[in-house]
């Protein structure tokens, strides 16, 4: 008889070690997942964009970034373009020549006088 309760005994702590070890291994298990998680929403914050201005001196001439802007605008529109179609805009101020040479979404080509 004690042969049986001693039997039992082991059977129990034995079977409350293993649940104890698998709730470890879930509560590790869960924490790695957590971990990640943490350090993607760090990644992905965006930070502030820095406000710049440009301005080209040349020669007793004084144009502003948004003055090319504007120019190029301007003559993309005057050759039946919407202002709506431009994802990306290059400029190239070439001031020996007092032209602003541009590219509109990585192929159209065009240049403006300054």
């Amino acid at each position: 008889m004690a042969r049986k309760k001693t039997q039992a005994a082991g059977k129990a702590a034995a079977e409350t070690a293993v649940k104890s070890t698998e709730a470890e291994a879930a509560g590790q298990a869960e924490g790695a997942v957590k971990a990640p998680a943490k350090s993607a929403a760090r990644k992905t914050a965006k930070r502030p964009e820095i406000k710049t201005e440009i301005s080209v001196q040349y020669m007793g001439k004084d144009i502003s970034g948004k003055d090319m802007v504007t120019m190029v605008k301007k003559d993309w529109t005057g050759k039946k373009n919407k202002i709506g179609d431009i994802k990306t805009m290059e400029l190239y101020v070439k001031v020996e020549e007092n032209m602003v040479y541009y590219v509109i979404n990585g192929s159209e080509t065009g240049s403006v006088a300054i």
